[in-house]
């Protein structure tokens, strides 16, 4: 691949932390061959959306923190079969001011840009000034088969191959704050990587990892390893009020978005990878199917204009608020649970994950229509509406308020 010198701009500062959790399953290890990548993004900005992105080689879907730099991609997918993600890790650069991943998603937007393989993303990185600015775990697949994180730091990277068994014996790559390859003693997102890794394991060893186990086991995980505590059993009774302290968990108050990348196997369209996106707070939205078409079309749920914010996301938003009541002192800390999950069924989770099962079931199915090419824009716009549908329909039945009043 070619060097690019405008791939300069990448170091222009894109500044926004966050603690991710994330994992790369290797089409060898699933049902229909094809690879996973999955991540629980974690930031400040709590309003993400999708975006639609004409590259300079391909284009692209990823999504962005809504707001005037939408430039900055955090996880997406090209029509080369190519995705990226990342996590940020805070123990490869020396010194805590080394810490600020200056670069990482305007990076990941110029790969996705530019990348058809992994050797092409390694070509990249070798092509960046020292120090790179960066201090990320990159999560890549390619339409190649090839799947591997590269453990990236100021002064060099370390390759993670997913589908080596030295590396991966059950098939799958778990990373949250921290790197193999840095200082043990100085890393961040241990116990969300031991309960993340737990839930992939036992998932793995009964050949059952595909996104939607992905998305609603660990997406949504409340257990906290730390304590040993799964903060759904300390749920009581809807008119209750039982507040529990929020932390460690891979669904965090923090937790932003939820999205597995199916990507594509030998003989698959390059373009026809699948991104399912649970845009907002994971705890109260549901999971989207997005595809890659020639005519650039997104649901309108999770898409909006330039410094505008998606429809559900909103409501996610909205719903994560009534969930912490308490302002004064730590209280933002502390989840209200019985909104979430109770002892009357009525909690966000409760309803969301049935219709969820819907929109997986649905969409497989249809699917099945254009497995292994790209679907086009009518065949996706007639999906979006069905999934639309189904969508609001269900938050009517719970919040019908709100419903009207975002999502029309």
């Amino acid at each position: 691949m070619r060097k690019y010198p405008f791939l300069l701009l990448a170091m222009l500062l894109s500044l926004e932390g966050g603690a991710c959790t994330s994992a790369i399953v290797s089409g060898k290890f699933t049902h229909d061959g094809r690879p996973l990548m999955w991540k629980q993004r974690d930031t400040n900005n709590g309003n993400n959306k999708l975006c639609y992105f004409t590259g300079a080689r391909f284009d692209y879907i990823g999504l962005v923190s809504a707001g005037k730099a939408e430039s900055s991609v955090w996880i997406g997918m090209n029509e080369a079969g190519f995705s990226i993600m990342n996590t940020a890790s805070y123990n490869l650069n020396d010194t805590v001011e080394q810490s600020f991943d200056r670069s990482a998603g305007l990076f990941m937007s110029v790969a996705l840009s530019l990348c058809e393989t992994l050797q092409d993303f390694e070509s990249i990185l070798d092509t960046l000034p020292k120090p790179t600015g960066l201090h990320s775990n990159f999560g890549v697949i390619d339409g190649y088969g090839g799947a591997s994180y590269y453990e990236a730091g100021n002064n060099g990277w370390t390759k993670i191959d997913v589908n080596d068994p030295a590396n991966a014996p059950l098939g799958f790559v778990i990373r949250t704050n921290y790197s193999f390859s840095g200082d043990p003693l100085r890393g961040k997102g241990y116990a969300r990587y031991i309960t993340a890794y737990d839930i992939f394991y036992r998932n793995a060893i009964i050949d059952n990892l595909n996104p939607e186990t992905i998305l609603q086991q660990a997406g949504r995980s409340l257990y906290n390893y730390f304590t040993r505590d799964d903060l759904k059993d300390m749920a009581t009774a809807e008119n209750e009020v039982r507040l529990v302290h929020f932390a460690d968990n891979i669904a965090r108050k923090n937790s932003t978005s939820s999205l597995v990348i199916k990507g594509i196997r030998y003989g698959d369209e390059f373009s026809s990878s699948t991104m399912w996106v649970a845009v907002g707070w994971p705890l109260a939205t549901v999971a989207y199917p997005v595809w890659l078409n020639p005519g650039h079309l997104l649901p309108e749920m999770l898409t909006a204009p330039p410094e505008h914010t998606a429809p559900l996301c909103d409501v996610s938003l909205e719903l994560k608020k009534r969930s912490f009541p308490s302002i004064y002192d730590n209280g933002p800390d502390y989840l209200d649970i019985n909104k979430v999950n109770n002892t009357n069924g009525s909690g966000y989770l409760q309803w969301l994950l049935p219709l969820e099962d819907r929109i997986f079931s649905f969409s497989n199915k249809e699917m099945t229509k254009w497995e292994g090419r790209t679907p086009s824009t009518r065949e996706l716009s007639d999906l979006y509406k069905e999934i639309d549908r189904l969508i609001i329909d269900e938050y009517k039945n719970h919040e019908r308020e709100l419903t009207l009043k975002i999502l029309k």
